[in-house]
């Protein structure tokens, strides 16, 4: 194979161990999530809550398609390329879907700002051990209190302040209700969230592109030597 060819193989090979590895990371980042901080889920609108088990088989698909794109890069196989490429495309298209309807949602602002006011003010009048436990840490996690503001609280619980007694000299409770913080925290983290996610889909692209090249220039130096 010529040198440029050989450029293309090892740049599909080093593209492909940067898939795994953030596949890898998709799947560890679901499973902790799954894992540990479960009864955060209670105070996510029900159209996000998928979002760790959706991290987990992307990122499966992902690692085991990259996977298959480095074996194929060093074992030189066309079949392995084409099939790499074509899995790429395939997740390219569903990607773009998912980003379609993720933004469909968050473009609806009334019905997603409506929707997470429900689930806050569920979870903060359950009175059961888990909801307080979740109302707590999110409290202390986007620095907030109550759904609508600290007065609706006629004592005010630790997780208001930044720090215990709450509310002492130099501690002063949460003005912000926790509702409004977690709309303004969704609407801006799903911003730079699709911001990667194009930066991901165009390596993607260009992954397939040079898998197909790979795999006819492979299928074109075997047929050289054959007819040789």
């Amino acid at each position: 194979m010529g040198c440029a060819t050989g450029i293309v193989k090892y740049f599909v090979f080093l593209a492909n161990l940067l898939f795994a590895l953030i596949g890898l990371a998709l799947i560890i980042i679901g499973i902790l999530f799954k894992l540990n901080i479960t009864e955060a889920t209670r105070v996510i609108p029900d159209n996000f809550k998928f979002a760790p088990i959706l991290s987990i088989v992307i990122g499966t698909i992902i690692f085991i398609t990259a996977f298959l794109g480095c074996c194929g890069a060093v074992k030189e196989s066309p079949c392995m390329l084409t099939t790499y490429a074509i899995i790429l495309l395939t997740i390219f298209i569903i990607q773009v879907a998912i980003g379609v309807y993720a933004f469909l949602q968050i473009k609806n602002g009334a019905q997603l700002r409506q929707s997470i006011y429900k689930d806050v003010d569920k979870t903060f009048r359950d009175p059961s051990p888990g909801a307080v436990e979740t109302r707590d840490a999110t409290q202390r996690w986007l620095q907030c209190c109550g759904v609508n503001g600290p007065d609706e609280y006629s004592t005010k619980p630790s997780s208001c302040c930044a720090h215990e007694p709450c509310p002492s000299v130099n501690n002063n409770v949460f003005y912000d209700g926790c509702a409004d913080k977690l709309y303004s925290f969704v609407v801006n983290k799903s911003q730079l969230i699709a911001g990667v996610a194009i930066g991901v889909a165009a390596a993607e692209i260009i992954g397939a592109i040079f898998g197909l090249c790979l795999s006819s220039s492979i299928r074109n130096h075997y047929r050289r030597h054959m007819y040789a």
